[in-house]
C-alpha cells in the first residue's frame, strides 16, 4: 500500500486558524481513480471542491488519518530557536506514516530542499 501525505496549508499559520495534515493509504491499483476524480494538490482546488472530494476519496482509500494542528502548537514551533513549521509538519507526517504503516510513501514536501527534508522526516519515523 502507498500512503500519500499532504497538508492543507491555505491557513499555513495561526493567523488563519489550525493546520490540517492528512495521509491516505491506497493500493497501487486504485491510485488512478484519484486522478480520474480530479484529486490534485489541495492548493489548486477551491475549498468547495476539497469538500466535495473528501467523501469520494474516503470511499476508495484503504485507510486514512488526519491531524488538526492547533494555532498554539504552530506558534510554539514557528517561534522556537530549535524548530520551525517544516519540522512540525515532518513530526505530524511521521505520526501519520507510523500509524498507517504503508509500504511506500509519497509526501508533498513543504521545503525546497527535498534531500534535507527527507532526512528530517526519516528521523521521526
Amino acid at each position: 500500500m502507498v500512503i500519500i501525505c499532504g497538508v492543507d496549508d491555505a491557513g499555513r499559520g495561526p493567523v488563519l486558524g489550525p493546520m490540517v495534515v492528512a495521509g491516505v493509504c491506497i493500493s497501487e491499483d486504485k491510485k488512478l481513480k484519484l486522478k480520474e476524480m480530479g484529486v490534485k494538490d489541495s492548493k489548486l482546488l477551491t475549498p468547495n471542491k476539497r469538500e466535495e472530494l473528501y467523501d469520494k476519496i474516503v470511499s476508495i482509500v484503504d485507510d486514512y488519518k488526519y491531524i488538526i494542528i492547533p494555532p498554539a502548537l504552530i506558534d510554539e514551533h514557528v517561534l522556537s530557536k530549535d524548530s520551525n513549521l517544516n519540522i512540525l509538519e515532518a513530526i505530524k507526517f511521521a505520526e501519520i506514516i507510523n500509524g498507517l504503516k504503508p509500504d511506500k510513501v509519497i509526501v508533498d514536501c513543504p521545503s525546497n530542499n527535498i534531500k534535507e527534508y527527507t532526512k528530517t522526516l526519516r528521523g521521526f519515523l
